[in-house]
């Protein structure tokens, strides 16, 4: 899965959804990121799949909050 996205400004290609500085998740499989360019410092946002290696940490956020898809069934 890539993490990885363009950013408009410079046109760098490897700015990694993983180094977020905040995520807003809007389905169980899909977040908003805002990010930061390394190389530009542009902010910037960008909608994707949540990598694997976060879905855990996202689904133990929710439960936390008894929110979406962390909230128990019937609530």
């Amino acid at each position: 899965m890539q993490t990885c996205v363009k950013c408009p400004a410079c046109g760098a290609s490897d700015v990694d959804v993983l180094t977020y500085d905040s995520m807003m998740v809007l389905r169980p499989d899909t977040a908003l990121f805002s990010l930061t360019c390394p190389h530009c410092a542009t902010r910037l946002s960008a909608m994707q799949a949540i990598p694997p290696s976060l879905r855990e940490e996202v689904q133990f956020a929710a439960i936390e909050l008894g929110a979406g898809m962390g909230a128990p069934k019937g609530k």
